[in-house]
């Protein structure tokens, strides 16, 4: 945190001072990474396809939970004690354990799944903003996301104060739509 109160007075110090890169005026521009995620058709179809994928490991497990269900059904039938009663509870704790087993990879798979989706989004994205800068002519662009100040808790409500790096700026320095704009073209064209 330290770190950062010095961080931010000190870029704020750069990028003021006029000429600051060998005579020539610096262009500076800002992206709303908020805007450019929720606008991005690409991450709308993965979101998609990702709930699928969710939803068919979900279909699975409530199938071995309707399996389960139905064995503790039949166990309750029979009688006590009963060869057919113990091979039946084995067959239950196998169901079971198999669940179990299946819902740990389930959350492991899909964790890891969303992780590497969110990183090839992101990856894109820093590549068309990089591609955006260089074809405008920016020699800097900052990040600036919308914080929402209805917060649970305190500490939540200062990391996300802690993480908004761009206060206020000039609409003239917004590249988000071109960002948008060029990331939705290069992803229509495959």
């Amino acid at each position: 945190m330290r770190l950062l109160s010095f961080f931010v007075p000190f870029l704020a110090l750069i990028i003021s001072l006029p000429g600051t890169t060998m005579g020539k005026e610096m262009k500076v521009g800002v992206v709303n990474l908020n805007k450019v995620f929720d606008q991005y058709d690409k991450r709308k179809e993965l979101e998609n396809d990702f709930r699928d994928i969710r939803n068919r490991s979900e279909e699975v497990l409530k199938a071995k939970q309707d399996e389960a269900m139905a064995l503790r059904d039949e166990i309750q039938l029979l009688e006590a004690g009963s060869t057919a009663r113990k091979k039946k509870e084995e067959d239950m704790e196998k169901v079971l354990l198999y669940l179990q087993i299946e819902d740990e990879v389930a959350r492991k798979n899909l964790a890891k799944a969303e992780k590497e989706f969110y990183e090839e989004l992101f990856q894109d994205i820093n590549a068309v903003v990089e591609e955006v800068g260089k074809k405008e002519g920016f020699d800097l662009i900052l990040k600036k996301e919308d914080i929402d100040t209805k917060s649970a808790d305190l500490v939540e409500l200062r990391l996300k104060i802690g993480i908004g790096t761009v206060l206020y700026f000039s609409n003239a320095l917004d590249v988000t739509d071109k960002v948008v704009e060029s990331l939705n073209r290069r992803y229509k064209k495959g």
